[in-house]
């Protein structure tokens, strides 16, 4: 839900032209590594991504405003397709595997009105070690031609160069271009591939500019640009509504952390300085820079802010800085300081005719970086740990080391974790040493400024955590589910407008009208509107013969279902409720059909809790025994009703029961009349005669028990003996049946 929202939110502020390709088709949360350096594996079954990875890839190929494309990423799913091989190519480059993930749910009518299928880098060192592991050759024809066969329509040429060099890059993106003219011209099969693809690019550029691919209109004009401004506030009111408390619970870290920091707290931050490059040649920056996190505290609660902190207060290390004090072995002692050498004294009386040239002093080297974070930690109250992803091997895993290796540092000190990539990094374990884990989910400036006020408690945690965490133990599947203590609202729209009888007042409606359910908002488990797409089931009950049946399963779309139900013209009195997941429970619309038809919505009667009454404890005292005496029996004293209990019989549980005893009495009945006079068949066939006709006419009776399937047109042509009939027309199958064995 969160990447619909965003996604919409692109499409809605680009008036449409934007061409949004999610990443990555179908899925790469379950990856172990980010697929850079080297090709992961997946280990998932075809059901298992459909009922989690592909879900949002499902939602966003839908609807009146689908995504352009889809990204397909350099990652094997190992065991969808049945026993797959690790060596199998990712799927970037495995036509079987794509197509087959593109016939699933409704993405072949995605794909048939344009979806794109767009590839991952083509040149990244995981392919380069794909194609040849000693890393010496890159076959960028056979590299192009394999991704554009496998089905991706966009090939994008990043890094396509080996060892990423520039030059040659600009070379292999030229020569492949070459190459594919002189195969289009000569390869029958190629070009044909080549014309889809091209087809659904002109189509989606087509749909973007309308049909007009005029410079003038697909260039934005300088009063556009003048139109754009930048409003700050949206990008902090999101982040401010993503953090996420992930451990421990609101209630417990309010006993962890009474307050935030004071002015006697000494804070140490560590954050994971990684530098990164959107090209070959642009300028390495870092998504969060050694000093942002200090910075930022200070800018709001230092001495220029609410005067909370001073800059003394903080430290702040880069995780390689961290890992390096780690790595060193302690005590670190600090470096020496050199003694200066002194200036010689000269005698009274000597005249010096040259002036001494005064003597060099060493300067003082500053301390090693160990050192410092040595010392920092020796005096730290509070940890502040800035973390990104974690890719084992390098400093980005120097938290997960410190709390393996040196848990002695951290005791008696506040742990805070700031997740602000996926905070699925950290297992159970490294989260249990933890004073909060929190999930900010972005790097940007306004997730830095959230998270820090979150820290010093001038922001709420009401956020939700968009994947699944197992190292605090949150399922997002589960999550996501329809909350069981929750009571549906349904309404009934009439007109256009929710009109909800309540409190005893009915509306009059006549036969054959259509009543227009809708429920209110469902609630999953995070107290947030359910998925798209997640079913409500409407059930019909007769209230006069007890039978159940299900009218309709409807979808939800932001949250609400809505049903209609064409009132029968059948004199009774029913009721229908709505359920999904474990929500069972939902308001009542109670429909009472005569002459006219009345309908009266409720809200359910909650069941009588049963109140324990506790029993005084008393000290027995010794009683007399009296010397016996003849007495006459006593007389007994009835014993009063126990309330609660109630032994009436409803008049259709007795129809129902009449119409069983009734049906097998006449089924038996009938077995015996086929046997008489058919002296050559045994006892034990009569018998087993019997039981057939018996098990067909019970069979039938829970058939319309159960309102499976047709039972709806068995009810109205029998009415209230519909169990009798059933009974009688089951045991008579059953019965000719066993004459053919």
């Amino acid at each position: 839900m969160l990447g619909q929202a965003y996604i919409t939110g692109l499409q809605e502020g680009s008036h449409g032209r934007l061409a949004i390709m999610p990443t990555h088709f179908p899925g790469a949360g379950s990856s172990d590594r980010a697929g850079y350096l080297e090709i992961a594996t997946v280990r998932k079954s075809l059901v298992e991504l459909q009922q989690s990875d592909l879900v949002p890839f499902a939602a966003v190929t839908q609807g009146n405003a689908p995504v352009a494309g889809l990204l397909a990423p350099h990652i094997r799913y190992q065991g969808f397709q049945g026993n797959i091989r690790a060596s199998t190519p990712p799927v970037s480059f495995d036509p079987q595997a794509l197509e087959g993930l593109l016939r699933l749910g409704q993405l072949p009518t995605w794909r048939a009105n344009g979806g794109l299928i767009t590839s991952n880098p083509l040149g990244v060192p995981a392919i380069e070690r794909f194609y040849d592991d000693t890393g010496q050759i890159f076959p960028h024809r056979q590299v192009a031609k394999d991704s554009l066969l496998a089905g991706n329509d966009l090939l994008y040429v990043g890094e396509f160069g080996l060892g990423n060099d520039p030059v040659s890059h600009l070379e292999n993106v030229r020569d492949t271009i070459v190459w594919f003219q002189e195969k289009y011209e000569t390869d029958p099969a190629f070009q044909q591939r080549v014309d889809e693809a091209v087809w659904r690019i002109l189509a989606l550029k087509l749909r973007l500019y309308e049909g007009d691919l005029s410079l003038e209109n697909i260039l934005p004009t300088a009063e556009q640009f003048t139109q754009v401004g930048h409003n700050p506030s949206p990008a902090f009111a999101v982040a401010q509504e993503g953090l996420t408390l992930l451990f421990p619970t609101a209630e417990e870290l309010l006993e962890r952390l009474p307050g935030p920091p004071t002015d006697t707290d000494q804070l140490v931050i560590f954050t994971d300085v990684r530098l990164t490059q959107a090209c070959p040649t642009c300028p390495a920056t870092a998504p969060i820079g050694r000093e942002v996190v200090a910075e930022r505290i200070l800018a709001l609660y230092g001495p220029q802010g609410s005067g909370q902190m001073q800059a003394s207060q903080l430290q702040s290390f880069a995780f390689d800085e961290l890992q390096l004090f780690l790595d060193t072995p302690g005590p670190i002692l600090p470096p020496a300081t050199p003694t200066p050498i002194p200036t010689p004294e000269i005698p009274e009386g000597i005249e010096v005719l040259i002036t001494p040239e005064p003597v060099p002093t060493t300067a003082v080297a500053p301390p090693p970086s160990a050192y410092n974070v040595q010392e920092a930690i020796g005096t730290a109250d509070w940890f502040i740990f800035a973390m990104l992803d974690v890719q084992p091997g390098t400093a980005s895993a120097a938290l997960k080391n410190l709390l393996a290796q040196r848990p002695d540092l951290l005791r008696n000190k506040r742990i805070i974790v700031l997740a602000f990539d996926a905070p699925y990094y950290l297992d159970t374990t490294e989260v249990s040493k933890l004073t909060a884990y929190m999930g900010v989910y972005g790097t940007g400036a306004s997730g830095i400024d959230a998270a820090v006020r979150a820290l010093f408690r001038d922001a709420t945690l009401r956020g939700a955590s968009p994947v699944t965490v197992e190292g605090v133990g949150y399922n997002l599947r589960q999550a996501l589910a329809p909350a069981s203590n929750q009571i549906i609202p349904l309404n009934i729209e009439l007109d256009g407008e929710l009109e909800t009888p309540q409190d005893g007042s009915a509306l009059e409606l006549l036969p054959g009208a259509t009543l227009r359910l809708r429920t209110g908002i469902i609630h999953d488990r995070n107290g947030r509107p359910v998925p798209d797409g997640t079913l409500v089931q409407f059930t019909l009950q007769d209230r006069t013969q007890g039978f159940f049946s299900v009218i309709g399963e409807v979808p939800t779309r932001e949250g609400v279902a809505g049903f209609d139900y064409v009132l029968e013209a059948r004199v009774g009195q029913f009721r229908i409720t709505a359920a999904t997941g474990q929500a069972r429970t939902s308001e009542e619309v109670n429909i009472a059909i005569g002459e006219n038809i009345s309908i009266v919505v409720l809200s359910p009667t909650p069941e009588p809790t049963a109140t324990h009454t506790p029993i005084p404890t008393t000290t027995p005292t010794p009683t007399p025994l009296p010397s016996p005496t003849a007495t006459s029996s006593p007389t007994p004293t009835p014993l009063p009703p126990s309330e609660g209990v109630q032994v009436a019989i409803s008049w259709p549980q007795l129809q129902h029961l009449a119409g069983l005893v009734g049906g097998l009495v006449l089924v038996g009945g009938t077995a015996g009349v086929l046997n008489r006079g058919r002296g050559r068949r045994t006892p034990s066939q009569k018998l087993a005669q019997l039981l057939w006709g018996v098990l067909g006419g019970l069979l039938a009776y829970n058939y319309v028990l159960w309102a499976l399937p047709g039972t709806a047109v068995w009810l109205s042509l029998f009415g209230t003996w519909a169990t009798f009939w059933a009974i009688l027309f089951g045991g008579l199958v059953g019965l000719l049946s066993s004459r053919k064995l």
